[in-house]
């Protein structure tokens, strides 16, 4: 079974146990939230940890109930930097490899701050970014760990928090064929329970992989990131489908 996953932190509770336990069965390789889409489309991955988006472009994908990535609240890692008062914002830099924190960010600013800025995909590189923008999102691992100073900092989490009062659902296990994902199921689920008996040691590692103090990454992992789906959940997904659609981002 080939495996496919993001590469950035907030996912490593739900992979590392391919890593760190041989699981022969399994082939996990990592792209971009937009590659993995491509890839499952391709059939060159039969499941992978995507962004939910990719369920509104592309009806004939199915989603694994209770796993994902999800959080109530700030995110710390999908953050908007803007160089002007956001209802001065014209321009918006977007890293277009993630297509739900794209979509996230244009209904922040519409529901939250009723702008809509022309919007540039750009490679995600603070300073690159902010010399063609007003303002930049990114998110990841480089989300977490940009510097701000000097900038408005919004966390879309929080804001999407604020709008809503419900969870953001980011990335979830998803296939095309539904019998690979029942399949992948007990894995997946293996997986997750390995990752969460094991943030301290995850959280270390990482920390030394991408220089951040591991307090940071421990917290990041426990206590903002959560991994496991319920309703609220899934009424913070069709929420997000329902203010897409209210923007003629989705059909």
């Amino acid at each position: 079974m080939k495996i496919g996953s993001v590469p950035y932190l907030n996912a490593r509770p739900l992979v590392a146990w391919f890593e760190d336990v041989p699981t022969p069965e399994v082939e996990i390789s990592y792209a971009t939230p937009a590659r993995l889409v491509e890839q499952l489309l391709a059939g060159a991955v039969d499941v992978a940890m995507v962004s939910t988006y990719a369920l509104f472009e592309h009806p004939e994908l199915h989603l694994l109930p209770g796993l994902g990535v999800t959080v109530a609240g700030a995110a710390w890692s999908v953050r908007l930097l803007s160089r002007t008062p956001i209802t001065e914002m014209r321009t918006l830099a977007l890293d277009a490899h993630s297509r739900s924190t794209t979509v996230l960010a244009r209904i922040v600013l519409a529901d939250r701050y009723n702008i809509r800025p022309t919007c540039l995909s750009l490679p995600p590189d603070r300073d690159a970014m902010l010399a063609r923008a007003d303002a930049a999102v990114l998110i990841g691992d480089i989300g977490l760990a940009v510097d701000a100073q000097g900038l408005i900092d919004l966390d879309l989490g929080a804001e999407w928090w604020a709008l809503t009062g419900l969870p953001f659902y980011y990335a979830g296990w998803i296939a095309r064929d539904r019998a690979a994902l029942t399949a992948a199921a007990p894995l997946l689920n293996t997986a997750c329970a390995y990752g969460l008996a094991h943030l301290e040691a995850l959280a270390h590692r990482e920390a030394c992989r991408l220089h951040l103090p591991y307090d940071r990454c421990y917290r990041y992992l426990a206590e903002i990131m959560h991994y496991q789906t319920g309703d609220a959940e899934v009424a913070g997904l069709q929420e997000f489908r329902r203010r897409a659609a209210q923007l003629e981002m989705v059909a």
